[in-house]
């Protein structure tokens, strides 16, 4: 896995033929992207976080090798399981999990973001909105449990299970309105910028007439 730095982030490739213009983009991204869902939230600085860049196939091994190191579960177990929310990694553009050392990983499909290059920065700022929802009270608890559940080591009652899917839920549902807020404000700022410019372009040509 090869890495690399930016703001404090961690950036990493996982596997071969993986882009390298697209693990630039995003290292150029994210800080940004990072800094939008902080600003929105305007509280606490966010966790270590690591970027992963790997394919749709890979993604529910790293979610359940990360997921299940950190909830304590036996690597044994961990390697025959799959995350009900990696079931359909070709349908994902990036996921958030827990890592082991009170970090977290933003697992990103490399072949949906190469063609659909536009889809990058609502990706990003949808993973970072993923993990400021990590970082709240009670989430690692409850992301720890869900995995215990799911890979049969500490399996929850129905009810228990019922309570915390509808909230991890309520949770998808939360990042995607931030995320549609996040990238809706950036856009008109965009075009208010573009707008201005393009105004004091007609005064000078005015001027100069």
């Amino acid at each position: 896995m090869r890495k690399s730095a930016s703001a404090q982030l961690s950036i990493a490739r996982d596997g071969l033929f993986l882009s390298r213009r697209l693990a630039n983009d995003i290292t150029d991204s994210a800080p940004t992207a990072r800094r939008l869902v902080k600003d929105h939230f305007g509280r606490r600085p966010l966790k270590g976080v690591e970027l992963v860049l790997t394919s749709a196939k890979r993604i529910p091994v790293l979610a359940a090798l990360s997921q299940g190191t950190a909830a304590g579960v036996p690597d044994d177990v961990y390697a025959h399981k799959t995350l009900s929310f990696t079931r359909n990694p070709r349908d994902l553009y990036s996921v958030a999990v827990i890592a082991p050392n009170n970090t977290i990983e933003i697992l990103l499909n490399a072949k949906r973001l190469r063609r659909r290059p536009q889809e990058l920065g609502a990706t990003l700022v949808f993973a970072f909105v993923e993990v400021e929802q990590l970082c709240r009270k009670g989430a690692w608890d409850r992301r720890i449990a869900l995995t215990r559940h799911e890979m049969g080591t500490e399996t929850l009652p129905k009810s228990k299970a019922r309570s915390l899917y509808r909230i991890e839920a309520e949770l998808e549902a939360e990042a995607e309105a931030v995320t549609q807020k996040i990238v809706g404000k950036v856009i008109r700022q965009n075009r208010q910028a573009e707008n201005e410019a393009a105004h004091e372009v007609r005064q000078a040509e005015s001027a100069a007439a």
